[in-house]
């Protein structure tokens, strides 16, 4: 039983000096974007739609996949976006879904409480 808490506590990083691995949609590590995704659609988080929007484009086949469920459950959509098509295919897809949020960002901050977003991160000017 020790033998085991040692074990989990090395590969956690616990005692170790390790620094701990950053969570959510900015975590360089691939399974803290894939976690931030599944918590955000497990809440209905229409506020992490810009975050999704930009993982589409991860090297990583499963954080696309994640993603790509996570938008369609929390919108509905997946405008023709295929997790495993080739880059350009994939590509132009995250072109859609810019341009859809472009469209839809207000309703869904407004539905949200928030304030708009784009799929970069980077906090929309308020025109209006």
């Amino acid at each position: 039983m020790i033998r085991s808490v040692l074990i989990l506590g090395m590969v956690l990083g616990v005692g170790s000096g390790c620094v701990p691995i950053p969570k959510g949609f900015d975590s360089p590590e691939p399974a803290a974007r894939i976690a931030a995704a599944v918590e955000a659609t497990a809440s209905g988080d229409i506020e992490a739609v810009p975050d999704l929007i930009a993982l589409l484009d991860s090297d990583d086949p499963a954080t696309r996949l994640v993603s790509i469920t996570a938008l369609r459950r929390l919108t509905g959509q997946t405008l023709g976006y295929d997790h495993a098509a080739p880059f350009a295919e994939r590509e132009a897809a995250v072109g859609r879904w810019v341009e859809w949020y472009d469209q839809n960002a207000d309703a869904l901050n407004a539905q949200a409480g928030a304030p708009r977003r784009s799929p970069s991160g980077d906090d929309e000017p308020d025109h209006g």
